[in-house]
């Protein structure tokens, strides 16, 4: 990165007390950044559109920028978190908690008439979670050239989008009728 940079790996040293830092650092200041387009975008849709909006985006900027996708997924190993300052982790831990306030919102508006409690919010956020991780490690490992037939990233994207919407409603309809679930 140094030489890429065209300075000398002491001098990103001087500002970073390792690699780990480094790399926390460029995620932390991406993800922010996307964090606050992610929220420009869920504002400018009606609720029950939100969720589909803002999904559709970071499936964009993970797009946009493959190696920031291939950084994301090594800082949320949990082996490069202990190697972490604590402050870098405390920040992972604030930006996490954005991102979960974001959607939470979202999931509040696009099912207002079932008054999901937090942690039915959290029992559905890990389904999404796990499909758009799954979008990061396809985009991560160099995307999807390699595929026997040939994919349209749009109608692909389309397609995982839906299937996370339609997750979403059929699990916060389970919960609404069997609220014993929820607890």
């Amino acid at each position: 990165m140094a030489r890429h940079a065209g300075i000398g790996k002491g001098t990103v040293y001087k500002h970073f007390s390792s690699k780990e830092a480094l790399y926390a650092r460029l995620v932390l200041d991406c993800s922010r950044q996307h964090l606050s387009e992610l929220r420009e975008t869920a504002n400018q849709a009606p609720p029950r559109e939100a969720m589909r909006h803002v999904i559709r985006r970071a499936f964009e900027q993970l797009l946009a920028d493959p190696l920031q996708a291939q950084l994301c997924l090594l800082c949320d190993r949990p082996a490069f978190q202990e190697r972490l300052d604590a402050p870098y982790r405390e920040q992972f831990l604030e930006l996490e908690g954005q991102y979960m306030a974001l959607f939470n919102q979202l999931l509040q508006g696009s099912f207002s008439e079932l008054q999901l409690s937090p942690t039915d919010c959290q029992r559905l956020l890990w389904g999404v979670e796990a499909c758009v991780n799954g979008v990061m490690a396809r985009i991560a490992s160099g995307g999807f050239a390699h595929w026997a037939e040939p994919i349209e990233l749009d109608a692909y994207f389309q397609r995982v989008t839906d299937f996370i919407i339609a997750g979403l409603q059929g699990q916060a309809a389970a919960l609404h009728a069997a609220p014993a679930l929820s607890e």
